[in-house]
C-alpha cells in the first residue's frame, strides 16, 4: 500500500517567511520547512497496482496558472466551537483557484468523500495540536491576524507518497503535474 495525497508545494522563496511562525508557541507540532504544502486531496492508503491509473488521470487536470497569496491565521475547529482547536493554519488568497483547481482533480479522480463530509477550506497547516493548545494559541492569532507571507504563481500540482516515520512522515514526489494554461484541451 502507498500513502498518497495531492498537493500544491509553497515556492522556496516564501518558506522564510513562514518558518519565522513557526516558534512561539508551546505544545505545537510544527510542519517541517520541506513539507510545507497545501493539500488538494488525501487519497490515503492505496493499493500499489492504482497508481498507474491515478497518475494517467491526473494528467488529464488542464486549468491555467494562477496567483495565490499567503494571508492570516487561523485554527481548525474554529475558536469557540466544544472541540478544541487541533490544527494551527495560514489562510490563502483567494481561494477560489484552490477551490477549482480541487474540482477538477475531484472529477479526474472521482468524489471525495473527505469534502463531502467537511467541505473544502484551503488552507496550509503550520502545526497540529496533539493536546489541547495552550495559552500561547489566543496570542499567536492576535498577533499573526494580519500576516501577509507574499504571493506566488501556483504553476503545477503533485502526487505524493508519505511514508511515516518514528522522526515524522517523509512526503517524497511522485509526479509532479503542470498547470499549462490548456483549460480545454
Amino acid at each position: 500500500m502507498l500513502r498518497l495525497f495531492v498537493a500544491v508545494d509553497l515556492p522556496a522563496e516564501l518558506r522564510p517567511a513562514v518558518v519565522r511562525l513557526c516558534q512561539s508557541m508551546s505544545g505545537a507540532r510544527w510542519t517541517r520547512p520541506e513539507q510545507l504544502h497545501i493539500t488538494l486531496r488525501f487519497l490515503g492508503d492505496t493499493p500499489e497496482d492504482r497508481l498507474s491509473d491515478i497518475r494517467v488521470r491526473l494528467r488529464q487536470v488542464r486549468m491555467p496558472p494562477f496567483e495565490l497569496a499567503l494571508r492570516g491565521t487561523g485554527v481548525f475547529p474554529p475558536v469557540g466551537a466544544r472541540r478544541p482547536p487541533r490544527v494551527l493554519w495560514l489562510g490563502l488568497d483567494p481561494a477560489e483557484p484552490l477551490r477549482a483547481l480541487k474540482d477538477a482533480v475531484d472529477r479526474v479522480l472521482g468524489p471525495d468523500p473527505e469534502t463531502a463530509k467537511r467541505g473544502f477550506s484551503p488552507h496550509l497547516t503550520l502545526a497540529r495540536f496533539p493536546a489541547r493548545p495552550h495559552h500561547d494559541l489566543d496570542r499567536f492569532l492576535t498577533e499573526h491576524a494580519g500576516f501577509d507571507g507574499g504571493s506566488f504563481l501556483a504553476t503545477s500540482f503533485h502526487l505524493y507518497q508519505s511514508t511515516l516515520r518514528p522522526q515524522g512522515a517523509l512526503h517524497e514526489i511522485v509526479e509532479s503535474f503542470p498547470l499549462p494554461g490548456d483549460c480545454c484541451g
